[in-house]
């Protein structure tokens, strides 16, 4: 395990150093963020190994590097379900959004105990990125899957509940800074380049 990370670390490195010279040699923060955490087959949460859900992540290569709310118990997903059981209502929408849904565990435990609440959704949409964790997913939410969808990318138009648990650091965002004073200073956006001696292997 330990070297199938090593392997896939290299090559995602070899193409951020593609993208950084297909770009002309800089390369904005929000697109290397992409492609750090989701390119597929190599970003962070777009490979096979595992991110989160066991702790810890032992000199063996097993285990994970973090752990969610929702790997622990399913408390954070039974508390989070009143709050959404009462935003359904207070909507009159019957779909469930979630970004960055991980392993599934929460959307499992929201659907579970919508369902012992009498607030079950008709539909439960998950926009996730990975095609890794979208087939995990689909492996741990199987009981629901007539009303699970998955799409990966932002639709134009959404109408539902939103929800969305340790994902906000994990989308990628433009990195800026104000050059020049507050006034009459300008904003620059801030990116990765290369140094001379940086070579593909």
């Amino acid at each position: 395990m330990l070297n199938e990370s090593i392997s896939v670390t290299s090559r995602l490195q070899q193409r951020v150093v593609q993208a950084i010279r297909e770009a002309g040699g800089w390369l904005a923060f929000d697109r290397f963020m992409a492609l750090a955490l989701y390119e597929p087959g190599l970003g962070y949460y777009a490979n096979a190994t595992p991110k989160f859900g066991q702790m810890p992540a032992g000199e063996d290569g097993q285990g994970s590097d973090f752990v969610t709310a929702p790997e622990l118990s399913p408390l954070f997903g039974q508390t989070l379900a009143r709050q959404v059981a009462q935003a359904l209502a207070a909507t009159g929408t019957d779909e469930v959004w979630e970004f960055g849904a991980g392993s599934g565990a929460l959307a499992l435990q929201l659907l579970d105990a919508l369902d012992a609440l009498g607030q079950a959704p008709q539909r439960y949409t998950i926009v996730d990125l990975s095609g890794s964790l979208r087939e995990r997913q689909k492996i741990t939410l199987a009981r629901h899957a007539e009303r699970v969808r998955w799409i990966d990318r932002l639709p134009e138009r959404m109408h539902g509940v939103v929800v969305g648990n340790e994902v906000l650091d994990a989308m990628p965002v433009q990195f800026l800074r104000r050059a020049g004073g507050d006034v009459d200073g300008v904003w620059l956006e801030r990116g990765i380049g290369l140094t001379p001696d940086v070579e593909l292997e």
